[in-house]
């Protein structure tokens, strides 16, 4: 029994890692309002930039650290030719807001209550974020968030933007 468990757990691993291997993929479109300014926001308002998007919860345990680390690495790396937009998923926006107000960020947060904007993204977990380049194109995915993890994503993000610098 064990062994066709390993055997389906491998399959499911080798499709998703072949899923991966086609290479980029178009981020799917998606505008909404800024939680913060109330403004709508549109994922080609940032055209021409790296992104990165964070789909995030306000009762979601490794949000509460990665929110403030990606706040962190984004003044770090810089808004020139980058930026972050987080997706808040709570069912009521009110929550999203009072987790902002505890913990506020410098970039856009998005309301996207009815899954709107994560299911085309096919968001089953939190945090799951996104890294999009300068023409649109999902080239990471990343499930998850623990301390150092926003080591590994600036280093990411800044090979992208030098390897996308000297084209």
């Amino acid at each position: 029994m064990h062994s066709k468990l390993l055997i389906t757990l491998g399959l499911a691993l080798l499709l998703v890692e072949t899923a991966f291997a086609r290479g980029p993929e178009p981020a799917p479109p998606f505008s909404g309002i800024n939680l913060n300014s109330g403004q709508q926001v549109s994922l080609d308002d940032y055209r021409g930039k790296v992104v990165f998007l964070d789909f995030w919860a306000s009762w979601c345990p490794p949000c509460l650290a990665s929110l403030p680390a990606y706040d962190q690495m984004r003044q770090e790396i810089g808004t020139g030719e980058f930026e972050i937009i987080a997706i808040n998923v709570d069912e009521d926006t009110a929550d999203g807001l009072e987790f902002l107000t505890k913990h506020p960020v410098s970039y856009q947060v998005l309301a996207g209550p009815e899954g709107q904007i994560g299911i085309p993204y096919k968001i089953r977990s939190l945090p799951r974020s996104f890294l999009v380049d300068r023409n649109g194109q999902i080239i990471a995915s990343h499930r998850g968030f623990k301390e150092g993890d926003e080591n590994k994503l600036k280093a990411e993000i800044t090979g992208l933007l030098n390897e996308m610098g000297s084209e």
